[in-house]
């Protein structure tokens, strides 16, 4: 529970009294590698930290699975669909375990009434959020603006754990970049 707890207060300073408030509501969860986690095609009413292993979120597209996030010791993960109410672009969204994993999972229904009566899991949850958006808004800006050599080497600076613990075809596709570009990048790059 440690990495959940050191995450929780370094996140937003959240107090004890409040970690534990939250975190009395969770269950332990002891998942397999490949593990599906979520997806929007289940009804999935729990929101999960990550003690332990690595997850991806993904959509299929055409038949293509597009990477869209990682999650990682101390993270958050969850069905976008099912913690913010049916979105149109979600319907292909899921999230699989990608380690063998150690997980809490709170249901979201508790989350919520949790919000109601504690400022600080409220003011958490805010700041996870605004954290979660500004990442992506940075991601889509390098997207669109930055050469594949660059973006592969940003995330080789910010998340270097991720090239030894996630298959590199994910990696590609979060880059949105092929596989044979990324190998060719890392081969350059050394």
């Amino acid at each position: 529970m440690q990495n959940t707890i050191n995450s929780l207060k370094s996140q937003s300073g959240m107090g004890d009294d409040s970690i534990h408030e939250l975190l009395a509501h969770s269950t332990l969860l002891h998942l397999p590698k490949k593990h599906v986690l979520t997806s929007s095609f289940l009804h999935d009413p729990n929101f999960y930290f990550i003690e332990r292993g690595i997850a991806r979120s993904y959509c299929v597209i055409d038949g293509k699975e597009i990477t869209s996030w990682f999650s990682t010791e101390g993270d958050i993960v969850f069905s976008t669909n099912n913690f913010y109410g049916r979105r149109p672009g979600y319907e292909y969204e899921v999230v699989q375990l990608l380690e063998d994993s150690v997980l809490y999972a709170i249901p979201v229904k508790v989350l919520e009434k949790l919000y109601e009566t504690n400022l600080e899991i409220t003011n958490w949850s805010r700041i996870l959020h605004q954290e979660a958006f500004l990442v992506n808004e940075q991601r889509l800006i390098s997207m669109l603006y930055k050469s594949a050599e660059t973006r592969y080497v940003e995330l080789l600076q910010t998340r270097p754990e991720l090239f030894r613990r996630v298959n590199l075809g994910y990696i590609a596709s979060f880059l949105g970049m092929s596989q044979v570009t990324l190998c060719h990048l890392r081969n350059k790059i050394k």
